[in-house]
């Protein structure tokens, strides 16, 4: 845990400037679906001047000493063995193109920036002599992706990292060659199809976990504070799932607008209820909307001493450390296991704070790059990737399957005073 709050705070700091709409955009998730949500993306950049400066300075004076190379950065959960597809199978020529859809104009350029510097960093480190980079600006239009997807089809590309947006990339899907492997940077798992992966954090998930977490904890009954947005709709259906495959009880349902500072609304449905019959309260939020939602909850009689609060990503940031009503609270996070080392390499080269995004653009790259080196043709590449046995990237264990999914390893944390004490891993 000695770097843990380090690692935290960058997290934190990543998730307000990425390019994210969980709530109102202060969550970490990717998941972007109309243009409202995206037109909340910049809210938060100015905020963060301050915090930027100082992780800077703290990652400035790490001497820790980093291993580079292929085995540090994905590593094989078993021996892979892929079975060899007869020869009349098409086999990849000496050099493989990986074209890369990224905004690199507007107003998300500095978003793709970071996305690249990621993926040209793990191109390096892996030693992919094989591998060529070629890019097109996709822009934040649905139009423009399509143009930049196409324009990198015609230069020869095998395969395709992006877009960031889950309607670009659902749209490019059924424009391209089928045989093009699509990873995006969406959370958004409802377009994920064969071909086509959500590299995101799914929400789906992460509410799998944290019913998990509430099992281990004895949890019958919650109520949940939700914000009214497609991302809290995807979240309380899931809620609502697991609420029956876990015999957990959903009593209340709170909803708060993810665009308003003020709770009070909140806080007279909170007040209204008098008996309170449930001893779990689950909080879809983030930053200070979470400290807020969780001190009114308090000051209107839900207990955090008699009734345990949960929490998802969005609780990952030392924000949630300064209030007092989440104290003793449990949240469920993705496994960071190297992204502290990433951080740094990735400073001592570009002199900034890397966004998550990032971290999950490193990944990819690199897994590619390994699978490439071990296979011949698009059908061994597609079987390496989908290995069932799994792989250790920046964000810990993750697997693969043919139908676009990705599955991570994701970790319970209980509020302390100063930290966050991690409480077991919860495998997907």
């Amino acid at each position: 845990m000695k770097y843990f709050y380090l690692c935290v705070q960058i997290l934190f700091t990543a998730s307000l400037i990425s390019c994210s709409t969980i709530e109102n955009v202060k969550e970490k998730e990717i998941i972007i679906i109309n243009d409202k949500e995206k037109a909340l993306i910049d809210e938060n950049l100015e905020e963060n001047n301050d915090i930027n400066h100082n992780i800077t300075k703290s990652i400035s004076k790490e001497k820790k000493k980093e291993s580079v190379g292929i085995e540090n950065t994905i590593t094989l959960k078993k021996p892979d063995i892929i079975e060899k597809e007869d020869k009349s199978s098409l086999v990849f020529e000496k050099i493989i193109k990986i074209g890369l859809l990224l905004p690199l104009s507007g107003e998300y350029a500095g978003l793709g920036k970071a996305i690249y510097n990621s993926v040209e960093m793990a191109l390096f480190e892996t030693e992919s002599k094989n591998i060529k980079l070629i890019f097109s600006d996709s822009g934040d239009t649905v139009d423009k992706a399509l143009l930049a997807a196409e324009q990198l089809e015609r230069e020869g590309a095998s395969i395709l990292i992006g877009p960031i947006f889950s309607s670009q990339a659902l749209a490019i899907r059924k424009k391209v060659n089928i045989k093009i492997p699509i990873f995006s940077f969406t959370n958004d798992d409802a377009i994920k199809q064969n071909g086509l992966w959500v590299l995101g954090f799914s929400p789906r998930q992460q509410i799998k976990a944290i019913f998990n977490e509430m099992l281990s904890n004895s949890i019958s009954n919650i109520a949940i504070i939700v914000p009214n947005s497609n991302y809290g709709e995807i979240a309380l259906q899931e809620s609502r799932k697991q609420s029956v495959q876990n015999s957990i009880k959903i009593n209340n349902i709170y909803f708060y607008d993810v665009l308003s500072n003020d709770f009070s609304d909140l806080g007279k449905l909170l007040k209204a209820e008098k008996n309170i019959q449930y001893n779990g309260l689950l909080i879809i939020a983030s930053g200070k909307q979470l400290k807020e939602i969780s001190a009114r909850a308090q000051y209107r009689g839900i207990n955090p001493k008699e009734i345990k609060y949960f929490g998802i990503s969005g609780w990952n940031n030392p924000e949630v450390l300064d209030e007092p009503a989440l104290l003793g609270g449990y949240f469920i996070a993705p496994q960071q296991s190297s992204f502290e080392a990433f951080v740094s390499r990735y400073f001592k080269i570009y002199n900034s704070i890397p966004l998550e995004l990032s971290g999950l653009g490193y990944d990819i790259l690199a897994l590619c790059s390994i699978a490439l080196k071990r296979t011949e043709s698009m059908s061994d590449f597609m079987s390496f990737l989908t290995n069932s046995s799994g792989f250790n990237g920046i964000f810990g264990f993750f697997r693969m399957d043919k139908s676009g999914t990705i599955y991570r390893k994701f970790v319970s944390y209980k509020v302390m005073e100063r930290n966050f004490v991690r409480q077991r891993d919860i495998m997907p």
